[in-house]
């Protein structure tokens, strides 16, 4: 079964433990650090925060995504260790808005939610994809992506490594660029995957393919 993730408003000002794009990161006080690029030394721009809700149900935690804007394309912003983008995780409490360091390309103005949905006959991410957008007759730039299960990836897998354990690590989400060509994510057209490992509540990683 494929869960794909749906597109819906959300309001911007507002601190949540949930799935949402764009605007400020939800955090802890004192827990978020703004992660800034290795080769250009530029404050990244937030993309957004994923859910993950642990198997015991007790404890959730926000996966922060974070991309280099100030050099599109140039400080390796595709690689899971390439220093140009970020995914870090805290805990989904006694949350607040953190605003980002001086400078541009930090925010983006847009701010949506997803709520996720079983396309139960979909054999694959694509297939669920287009078959929602037509039993619908909603535009497919709606779906904002796949959750858990495999990822499908658009060239070869590049399923990263955790450096605490040394396995591979776990599929998270595949995500789309956003319902809105204005204010889209720039994954160069493609799409980003995000990872985190059970070794270490800590541990994530994003990388881009198109």
């Amino acid at each position: 079964m494929t869960e794909i993730l749906i597109h819906h408003a959300l309001d911007l000002e507002q601190p949540t433990d949930q799935t949402a794009f764009g605007g400020r990161p939800s955090a802890p006080a004192g827990q978020l650090a703004w992660p800034h690029c290795r080769h250009c030394g530029g404050a990244m721009q937030f993309l957004g925060q994923l859910r993950v809700d642990d198997a015991d149900g007790q404890d959730a935690a926000l996966v922060l995504l974070f991309m280099c804007r100030q050099r599109p394309g140039m400080c390796h912003q595709a690689e899971a260790e390439g220093g140009g983008n970020a995914a870090i995780v805290v805990p989904a409490r006694d949350l607040a808005l953190v605003d980002p360091p001086p400078g541009s390309k930090t925010l983006r103005a847009t701010r949506y939610g997803a709520t996720l949905l079983a396309a139960e006959e979909a054999p694959d991410y694509p297939s669920a994809a287009m078959g929602w957008a037509e039993a619908t007759g909603r535009d497919v730039r709606q779906v904002l992506g796949q959750w858990g299960g495999t990822a499908h990836w658009e060239e070869l897998d590049e399923t990263p490594i955790c450096g605490g354990c040394g396995h591979k690590m776990p599929f998270l989400a595949l995500l789309e660029q956003g319902p809105d060509r204005k204010t889209e994510m720039n994954f160069g057209g493609g799409w980003a995957y995000v990872f985190r490992c059970g070794c270490s509540p800590q541990r994530a990683k994003l990388l881009l393919q198109c």
